[in-house]
């Protein structure tokens, strides 16, 4: 993943490019008095929207997926619900003129979808990079020059600012048909250094031989294998503080789960039922079928009883906006989630779980079908950032230790440990680096040892 890509959410226009989108404006079709959150007089809410496609779904998660897909690249909503009829996933597409006819939007949800819109729209139609000087996007008008005028950091820095089309670094040199500028290492590709370790094809198979029996299967690296993983973050919250630096820890589990060969889907900032909706409709996915395994990630606001959602408002039985973690294992277990059966299924919360420190002495801010019995719940291992009654910390720079942990010790040592001993190492670090608090492994039912094996 390239820095422009780590920047999805903060396109801005260039004056190159403002004179084609001042005029655009998104209308708003009517909308549809049935689809709109009704507030009671008790304060209650009742969250709900009825797709064309006629599934139903809570509209904070319809926005959430639109987002998601936006991330990607992609103008148009996907329903991720499963159609039992056709026992596949339904697929059928929204525009953002559909959405908003459906749904009631924010005024900054508008304005993030429309803005998000325009600049995917105008990188199919212009030529144009980040500037590296102001992170605006600056289209290149003679593409027979390297040398591309930036007309907000000529403003800013009050002199002329000119960078380089292939390396993306201020000019050097002539700008009269510049073919190459004067920086050093001009035009060639800069690669990031990958952090995960690659496995060996030979411990591979030395793993397999010596203990096959011991270790869950995993698919070779192909078109065919299929690995999922669902990251929800919330961030933004209606009556809490927003959870600042949370992105950091998105982009590090993004970046680690996507090199083990995991497609993430990222929803951010979820009510309850949203994530009760998410965790459903992620159970029903045909790719667990070609898979070998999955990771589900929740990072939010947490209590004693669950992991908190964004509203401030009740649902409508009156429940406070909490989800319940036993939902998850319920979603993926035996009986509901068949494409997962006998596969590994890793779980990770970083979330507080109470008020009180870790520390006593420092205080810091399908199977029916065939009569074979089969468990309910199996095949799981979850890490969660905190032991009962205990606060999780995160730096609003840096991220949570816990997210920034995992994301280290599987980059250094996921090539040749499975995953308990992966965990083993969080553990130990946090008792040397983190008196303050201390992750906790529940309800972990693996019965053979996991090895992700990446690069294989």
């Amino acid at each position: 993943m390239t820095e422009e890509d780590d920047k999805w959410y903060q396109y801005s226009e260039d004056a190159a490019i403002v004179n084609v989108f001042r005029n655009l404006r998104i209308q708003k079709p009517p909308t549809s008095d049935r689809n709109l959150e009704e507030r009671a007089p008790n304060g209650k809410v009742d969250s709900g929207v009825a797709l064309p496609c006629g599934h139903q779904m809570p509209t904070d998660y319809v926005v959430a997926c639109f987002k998601y897909y936006i991330k990607k690249k992609e103008t148009e909503f996907t329903c991720p619900r499963f159609n039992e009829g056709e026992k596949k996933n339904c697929g059928a597409k929204l525009s953002y003129q559909e959405v908003c006819g459906l749904i009631q939007l924010t005024t900054e949800q508008r304005g993030f979808l429309e803005a998000n819109l325009a600049a995917i729209a105008a990188r199919r139609l212009f030529d144009f990079k980040f500037c590296p000087g102001c992170l605006s996007h600056v289209e290149r008008r003679d593409k027979r020059n390297l040398c591309v005028h930036c007309t907000v950091c000529t403003a800013n820095l009050k002199r002329i600012y000119h960078f380089c089309w292939n390396c993306q670094r201020e000019w050097k040199g002539a700008v009269q048909n510049a073919v190459q500028c004067g920086n050093n290492d001009c035009g060639k590709k800069v690669i990031l250094p990958d952090l995960l370790v690659k496995c060996k094809p030979e411990f591979k198979q030395e793993k397999i031989k010596n203990e096959g029996d011991d270790i869950y299967p995993t698919k070779d690296k192909s078109l065919q294998r299929k690995r999922l993983a669902l990251l929800i973050n919330n961030v933004e919250f209606e009556y809490l503080s927003n959870r600042t630096g949370a992105d950091k820890d998105e982009l590090s589990m993004e970046k680690l789960l996507n090199a083990l060969g995991f497609t993430v889907v990222t929803l951010r900032d979820l009510t309850a039922q949203g994530m009760s909706a998410a965790m459903r409709d992620f159970a029903k996915r045909e790719e667990h079928v070609q898979s070998d395994s999955c990771f589900v990630v929740f990072m939010s606001h947490g209590n004693g009883s669950g992991i908190v959602g964004t509203s401030y408002i009740n649902n409508s039985n009156g429940e406070e906006d909490i989800f319940f973690t036993d939902e998850i294992f319920n979603c993926l277990n035996t009986p509901n989630c068949a494409g997962l059966r006998d596969k590994p299924k890793i779980i990770l919360i970083q979330a507080c779980r109470g008020g009180n420190d870790g520390s006593i002495i420092v205080q810091d801010s399908v199977p029916a079908n065939n009569r074979k019995k089969e468990h309910r719940e199996k095949d799981f291992c979850c890490l969660r950032s905190s032991t009962p009654d205990t606060v999780s910390y995160r730096h609003e720079k840096k991220g949570s230790d816990f997210i920034q942990d995992i994301a280290e010790i599987f980059n250094h040592h996921a090539h040749h440990d499975h995953i308990e001993e992966l965990f083993r190492k969080v553990l130990k670090k946090f008792k040397e680096k983190h008196p303050d608090q201390m992750p906790c492994k529940e309800r972990t039912t693996l019965s053979k040892k996991f090895y992700l094996f990446p690069g294989l």
